[in-house]
């Protein structure tokens, strides 16, 4: 079994997926298609495609033409029913993808710890409290696509997390632990600093919290790849 995953900026990596991958003798690959990477074997060889998350947003496909490739990808992922994970831009792709839209949240930023309400229904989740507190990292949001089932919400914005036939997409970055969210904070501090963001809200995750969210993300992604 192998994972292939999208990624748009070299800190932005699978975080505690790499860990779990390695605990299940599940090999994984980074295609970093801003670098002009693209794949050398078929899409069905592997088991699963992940899209990550990046600062680009997922209607400017004019300015990075690399969109375009991904969303050929993640058509063709959809119509061979390989496993689709988009996580952020991630999701916003594949809601886009689905016919639904994306745009500019209106509501600000989400940036941060924060809780996410379980809304939904799916196997996948079925181990999910109804309250999780969660890293977020975005200004966009999108539209439920038709035919997806919408399985998490916030205060601000209530597409969070979605599940569309062997597809899901995640608003909130569910590989994101204490120590990853610290790079961020580092590698991006004049937009935390532009949005008045308080640093704080980066280490604000117990350590119950954190040890919770990785159990969760492990039992998630066992049943998300069917092992």
């Amino acid at each position: 079994m192998k994972v292939l995953a999208i990624r748009h900026v070299e800190i932005e990596h699978l975080g505690v997926f790499e860990e779990h991958l390695k605990s299940l003798e599940i090999e994984y690959e980074y295609l970093d298609t801003p670098k002009g990477e693209r794949l050398r074997e078929p899409l069905e060889s592997y088991s699963a495609l992940i899209v990550l998350g990046g600062y680009m947003g997922a209607y400017e496909e004019n300015t990075y033409e690399f969109l375009t490739y991904e969303f050929k990808l993640m058509e063709e992922a959809l119509k061979k029913e390989i496993p689709l994970l988009g996580i952020c831009l991630g999701a916003q792709m594949l809601a886009k993808v689905l016919g639904a839209r994306v745009y500019p949240g209106e509501k600000g930023k989400e940036i941060g710890w924060m809780e996410v309400l379980k809304t939904g229904e799916h196997p996948y989740f079925r181990d999910f409290p109804q309250k999780l507190k969660v890293f977020q990292w975005h200004g966009d949001t999108f539209d439920l696509p038709e035919g997806a089932e919408r399985i998490f919400s916030s205060e601000k914005y209530e597409n969070q997390g979605f599940v569309y036939d062997k597809s899901v997409g995640l608003q909130f970055h569910i590989e994101v632990d204490k120590g990853l969210a610290r790079i961020w904070k580092e590698a991006y501090k004049e937009e935390i600093l532009e949005e008045g963001i308080d640093p704080q809200a980066f280490d604000s995750i117990s350590e119950e919290e954190e040890k919770q969210l990785k159990i969760l993300s492990f039992g998630f992604i066992k049943k998300f790849l069917g092992v």
